[in-house]
């Protein structure tokens, strides 16, 4: 597991959303722009994920589009709970192995589909471990 003077990749990857989420509102005199927050969020899990950018962002968009995009509540996303999600993704992708449990079938199968259309440009250890993870939680 990779840590950063004392936190997670994972750990510093959601502190930093919520610092981008603050500093969103202290930017707009304490207006919140939802769209313009998740624009950046979008951008820093791509730049957080250590494999193909293009899986990164196939994740990143599945989860705009599942639970940001579609919210009944847009003008608050993202909600703590869409920020655990995402955190999730990035833990899986990156091998770290935290709060994978937050993943449905749904987006397994979603991370199932990105991988396997990324497939033949993918180093095969890499491959193997994600599809290992994939088995082991019975998406396959």
């Amino acid at each position: 597991m990779l840590y950063i003077l004392g936190m997670t990749v994972i750990e510093k990857f959601r502190s930093d959303v919520e610092r981008s989420i603050k500093f969103n509102r202290s930017e707009n005199n304490g207006r919140y722009d939802a769209a313009k927050a998740c624009d950046y969020i979008q951008n820093l899990f791509i730049r957080n994920c250590v494999i193909s950018s293009s899986i990164a962002r196939s994740i990143i968009f599945y989860w705009r589009d599942e639970y940001i995009d579609h919210s009944e509540n847009f003008a608050n996303e993202p909600k703590s709970e869409n920020i655990d999600k995402l955190c999730a993704f990035l833990s899986f992708l990156n091998g770290a192995d935290e709060g994978e449990e937050v993943l449905s079938d749904e987006d397994l199968q979603e991370l199932n589909e990105a991988i396997n259309d990324e497939a033949e440009t993918m180093p095969l250890e890499q491959l193997q471990s994600l599809m290992g993870k994939l088995v082991e939680r019975g998406a396959l």
